[in-house]
């Protein structure tokens, strides 16, 4: 019997095919593993781009600008320069923001596929902040309003003169002319925050130092900071039961406080005379913390937040 002894030749082709097509296959792994992870990444760049940029229209909006900022931030966001932002639709009390750019595929061109277009979406809104988590203690429409030198809600600048606020009980008169007590009181909290909602009644803490929810905490973090500050215009009951009724949120700069004597800064007579200083201002959040509500009354304070 004989053996058949193919040619050599023969195996070396049907290899050859098998390599290419084996290579062919190589190459469309790498395109998806190379070019997917390349396209991840700039649609993240190009999603920051949208982000910041639909921010910066809204807070621009909020200070009664609306400033299109929309192709520079997607443009300062992409590592290589190349993209573009614009506008979607009309600018409201919301706006969106597209980002876009062609992204060159290393290994997809072998398969066909040579570029790919990339987008990314985002939509930010503005408005009066009505809610949220505050340090545990309301001042008096009428001590904001005493304060600001008469501020009338009607968008006007705050003048950012530094005013003392003094812890006492007396009456005043706000412009909705509600008799309610002065100065500002404590509020009930955990951990020295409370949470408010503008038109809910909160419960006061009548402690002679504070709330006891800041029985540990370290007032020097606050110490020329601002902060968002629940303003009261209605109050009833006394002692324990006492109740302030939140008309909405301010932003508070804090240039000196005496509240016991273990809780003082830049105050001289403390703690025979408890207070609070510092002054209100014009202020824009961008922490996202607060419920936005367009009809609150805003008290010089905006908040700017992404929905979408």
């Amino acid at each position: 019997m004989r053996r058949l002894i193919r040619p050599a030749s023969r195996q070396r082709g049907a290899t050859a095919v098998i390599v290419a097509i084996s290579m062919m296959a190589m190459l469309g792994f790498a395109a998806v593993a190379i070019d997917l992870g390349g396209a991840y990444s700039e649609h993240q760049q190009l999603q920051n781009g949208a982000d910041a940029g639909a921010l910066a229209i809204a807070q621009s909006c909020a200070l009664g600008d609306c400033v299109d900022s929309s192709d520079k931030y997607a443009k300062a966001n992409k590592l290589d320069g190349q993209a573009t932002g614009q506008v979607v639709g009309a600018i409201t009390s919301t706006v969106t923001v597209e980002t876009s750019s062609v992204r060159k595929n290393w290994f997809g061109a072998v398969i066909g596929i040579p570029t790919s277009t990339l987008t990314a979406r985002a939509t930010a809104e503005w408005g009066w902040p009505s809610g949220g988590a505050t340090l545990p203690l309301t001042f008096s429409w009428c001590a904001f309003y005493e304060a600001t030198g008469g501020w009338d809600d009607e968008g006007k600048p705050l003048s950012d003169a530094e005013a003392a606020i003094h812890v006492i009980e007396k009456s005043c008169t706000p412009p909705a002319h509600n008799e309610v007590p002065g100065g500002f009181g404590w509020l009930t909290g955990i951990n020295c925050s409370a949470t408010v909602l503008a038109g809910n009644w909160v419960l006061t803490d009548p402690g002679n130092d504070g709330s006891t929810s800041c029985k540990d905490f370290d007032w020097t973090t606050l110490q020329n900071k601002t902060v968002l500050v629940p303003i009261f215009d209605q109050f009833t009951g006394s002692g324990s039961n006492a109740m302030y009724q939140i008309k909405g949120l301010a932003a508070f700069t804090i240039t000196g406080y005496c509240f016991s004597q273990d809780a003082k800064w830049n105050v001289t007579k403390c703690p025979a005379d408890k207070q609070i200083k510092g002054h209100f201002s014009n202020y824009v959040d961008l922490s996202g913390d607060y419920t936005i509500d367009a009809g609150s009354t805003h008290f010089g304070v905006a908040t700017v937040k992404l929905s979408a």
